[in-house]
């Protein structure tokens, strides 16, 4: 591809399963009782969720790639054992 043409943007699978992730997380957050752990969840994915949304512009590095996923990982067992003491 010539360097002036813009590359094609491709809707990516693996990044809407990783925002629906965040969606449910978020969601379940909700039908939890107010508290310091819920919110600083919250914010996470709030935060996650903006930064999965830059991905569409920009192609995040490998290991970008590889600490996003992990955090991901992190939050959603963080939320479900949150709601699991609930």
């Amino acid at each position: 591809m010539p360097s002036d043409e813009v590359p094609t943007v491709r809707p990516s699978g693996t990044l809407a399963v990783f925002e629906q992730t965040l969606v449910e997380a978020i969601a379940k957050l909700e039908g939890l009782p107010a508290s310091d752990e819920r919110e600083e969840l919250r914010r996470d994915a709030v935060a996650m969720q903006a930064l999965f949304r830059s991905w569409k512009v920009r192609a995040p590095s490998p290991e970008e790639r590889a600490a996003a996923i992990s955090r991901l990982m992190d939050v959603h067992r963080a939320v479900e054992e949150l709601a699991s003491k609930r």
